[in-house]
């Protein structure tokens, strides 16, 4: 009894912060350019991403404008009315942050001022699951293309009338989005800046090739994508003939009120990992542990004021404010 009460105790004292909401997980990247699968959900649910030509051009403008200023490579992605998913990998788990908080900050201010939104926009900070073996990354692939199709608003994945990757990927049409810089529509003025091809720049979002098919050729590659959406089509058009409903459809969609919101919200339990076989999750969940052990040490010499604390941090992790603001010297100083 003893012995189990010391792990209960060992476990609390790891993991109740993230019960009760007093901290968060920390964000952990097994080795650079891990697989990830990125999930963000706008605040209650409400459909603040609705489509619109509008708002497809800029979103496609800030993922663009982002993968030009982080280091980040986008497989997949694709933008719901409520949530966004995106396969993506990145140096190191700071990159990946500053790419995510670049491209939700810009698009909370966009489509918040389309549809006349001033309250928080985001519901949370994104989720950020490790894909560790191909399998469960083409599972994952499914998945996200599935989206639009899976919950019966549209009857294929290219019928979706916002932001979606697929006919990149299947029929190899650019993604060019529109950056508008408010920054210089603002200084120009009212009516100067009602033109807004005069502050707007072009990006395309280039989208990088699945690590399961290097080497393959780009005809290679299309076919497959067309394989794997024209599953998607057969098994939508089977469920929707069984359930004797029909898609919502794009027209539909589009018409939705943005302020509004799913009656019921689907809330799914985040898994810890993707991977197919469960040693590769244990592995996975001690690894993490260990870094997180180590974190831990680090921060407790830190709040002593030891200095051997600001070398002691594992790398590749987020440094507390305190270490931030503190060099070496600053110990000896205290």
């Amino acid at each position: 009894m003893y012995l189990l009460h010391i792990i209960f105790l060992r476990f609390l004292a790891r993991h109740l912060p993230y019960i009760t909401g007093m901290g968060r997980p920390l964000r952990y990247m097994p080795e650079p350019h891990t697989l990830f699968e990125v999930t963000s959900r706008t605040m209650q649910g409400r459909f603040l991403l609705r489509p619109s030509r509008q708002l497809n051009e800029l979103i496609l403008g800030i993922i663009g404008r982002a993968m030009r200023k982080y280091p980040v490579r986008l497989y997949l992605f694709v933008v719901l009315s409520n949530h966004m998913h995106l396969i993506v990998s990145a140096p190191n788990t700071k990159t990946l942050a500053d790419f995510m908080c670049y491209i939700k900050g810009n698009i909370a201010k966009e489509a918040g001022r389309l549809h006349r939104w001033r309250e928080k926009f985001w519901g949370r900070r994104y989720a950020a699951i490790a894909i560790l073996d191909d399998d469960s990354l083409m599972a994952r692939v499914n998945y996200l293309l599935a989206n639009g199709c899976k919950e019966g608003l549209v009857a294929r994945p290219g019928d979706w009338p916002g932001v979606h990757c697929v006919d990149a990927l299947t029929k190899g049409r650019p993604l060019v989005g529109r950056w508008v810089d408010r920054t210089l529509q603002y200084e120009a003025g009212r009516d100067e800046g009602k033109d807004l091809n005069k502050f707007s720049t072009l990006y395309e979002v280039p989208l990088s090739t699945l690590p399961c098919f290097e080497g393959w050729s780009t005809k290679e590659q299309r076919s497959k994508w067309q394989l794997l959406v024209g599953e998607i089509e057969a098994e939508t058009r089977r469920r929707l003939e069984q359930e004797q409903v029909t898609a919502l459809g794009p027209r539909r969609i589009m018409a939705l009120d943005p302020h509004d919101h799913p009656a019921q919200p689907n809330h799914t339990p985040q898994p810890f990992c993707h991977a197919v076989e469960k040693s590769a999750v244990k592995f996975f969940r001690k690894a993490y542990d260990l870094f997180v052990d180590a974190y831990r040490q680090a921060q407790d010499l830190l709040t002593r004021g030891d200095p051997r604390s600001l070398s002691m941090f594992p790398d590749d992790c987020y440094l507390p404010p305190l270490a931030l603001s503190l060099s070496p010297t600053a110990f000896s100083s205290a």
